[in-house]
């Protein structure tokens, strides 16, 4: 049975890795990806939020202000003129060469300039317009008027730093303290973290990347589980409508051949991220990254990352695939198994709405739950070792429970298999389904 096993193993991985849509998806997903990277180092170079911006001061006070805070700099931490704040636009990447010109105006006189400006915003004369009264000094409300609410967002935000700037120090004035001293005082406090550690590891170094790493490994493995999930119910399907099956069967048994689809497909899988590590490791080389303009070099990714991305990447892979193609057998169509396909694609959905409760509280009470239960196991104790390894023994339990339900699994699934691959007509009752998986050999 091993050797028929193989052959079926084989056969399922060269029909996959033989299609021009396998290589072409394996080597055009890293380089949209890459070319997403590349037209962000472009537009983190040349991105310039430019535009003539109108101020109506009604007040009298804030115009002259507000055009000292933009000279000044007004992004800052409080560390000093023009220093540009940790995560505002400047740090982004993001440049503004804007232009505050004043319209004259009084409350009487705004109904008519209003309808002026707003023609002149429409028709892109002006890139937007800003009123400031009474109500700015004393509750900070300013309106601003442009073509969209939803454009211009880090423009805005900028604008509005740099009016709460200038309203912060009239009304300091009006309070008869010196507006320097508000410049000299003013200081913004950064949390620098650090693990509770004597020797701290090289992922605390490098919070904002393993961030990204865990997220993107994260939602890597949801994705191939669908995928992958997909294909196989696919081929299910496609061999049953075809009665290929009937010929297979033959001498193969059904339960062989379920797993020897099981374990090509995977492979396919596995050959595809083999491809994709090797172009990640040629990206990430030196030159590489001077090539994109990247002159920091990346850093490497904790080894206890990938090594559990890799195990429960494959015990998830398994356990949706049995739960997949056990699914698939009994029916004709994927319509005919749309209602039980939504049990696992929801689990899924669930799941990953979860991640970033996980990932802010990793030892709280819903992570350590979901990685324990083993349909969510696979993306929640990832989740929880990517960002805060729990105790060794944590892994193993949640690994060992995931292995004994994908051994369950497949073993269900091939007592399911075996009946529903040969079946065709009547679309099958769950209780029929039930009968077919508790019948004995």
């Amino acid at each position: 049975m091993g050797g028929k096993l193989g052959h079926v193993i084989r056969r399922e991985y060269l029909q996959q890795i033989r299609t021009k849509a396998f290589w072409i998806s394996t080597f055009l997903i890293p380089l949209i990806g890459l070319g997403v990277i590349l037209i962000q180092v472009a537009l983190n170079r040349t991105l310039v939020a430019r535009g003539k911006i109108a101020v109506v001061d009604l007040t009298g006070r804030l115009y002259e202000p507000l055009l000292t805070e933009q000279k000044a700099g007004a992004a800052s931490d409080g560390n000093g003129p023009g220093a540009p704040r940790k995560g505002g636009p400047k740090a982004a990447g993001m440049k503004t060469e804007l232009t505050f010109f004043e319209v004259p105006a009084t409350p009487q006189t705004l109904p008519d300039l209003r309808r002026r400006l707003n023609e002149d915003v429409q028709k892109e004369r002006i890139k937007a317009y800003i009123v400031l009264d009474n109500q700015t000094l004393l509750k900070g409300a300013a309106e601003w008027r442009a073509q969209s609410v939803k454009a211009d967002v880090v423009m805005r935000e900028q604008i509005a730093e740099m009016l709460t700037r200038a309203v912060t120090k009239e009304r300091l004035k009006d309070r008869g303290v010196d507006p320097v001293i508000y410049d000299a005082a003013r200081m913004r406090v950064a949390l620098d973290p650090h693990e509770a550690k004597e020797v701290e590891s090289e992922a605390s170094k490098n919070v904002g990347f393993n961030i990204a790493v865990s997220a993107s490994l994260f939602f890597l493995i949801y994705i191939s589980i669908f995928v992958y999930g997909a294909s196989i119910m696919r081929g299910v399907l496609e061999e049953k409508n075809n009665r290929i099956v009937e010929v297979i069967v033959s001498s193969v048994r059904p339960a062989d051949l379920m797993l020897g689809k099981i374990f090509g497909i995977g492979l396919a899988g596995l050959t595809q991220y083999l491809v994709w590590s090797l172009l990640a490791l040629f990206v990430s080389a030196p030159g590489a990254l001077a090539l994109m303009g990247m002159t920091e070099e990346l850093p490497r990714i904790p080894l206890l990352t990938i090594g559990t991305f890799v195990l429960f990447f494959l015990l998830g892979y398994f356990l949706y695939a049995s739960l997949y193609a056990a699914i698939a057998a009994p029916f004709n169509t994927e319509q005919e198994a749309q209602q039980f396909l939504l049990i696992p694609m929801m689990i899924l959905v669930l799941t990953s709405t979860t991640w970033f409760f996980a990932f802010n509280q990793p030892n709280g009470a819903l992570a350590v739950v979901l990685s324990f239960i083993p349909f969510t196991s696979p993306l929640m104790m990832f989740m929880r070792v990517s960002v805060q390894p729990p105790p060794l023994w944590q892994i193993g339990v949640s690994a060992g429970i995931l292995l004994a339900t994908v051994w369950g699994m497949a073993w269900v699934a091939g007592r399911i298999y075996r009946v529903g691959i040969l079946m065709y007509g009547k679309k099958p009752t769950l209780p029929e389904i039930v009968r077919w998986a508790a019948r004995a050999d």
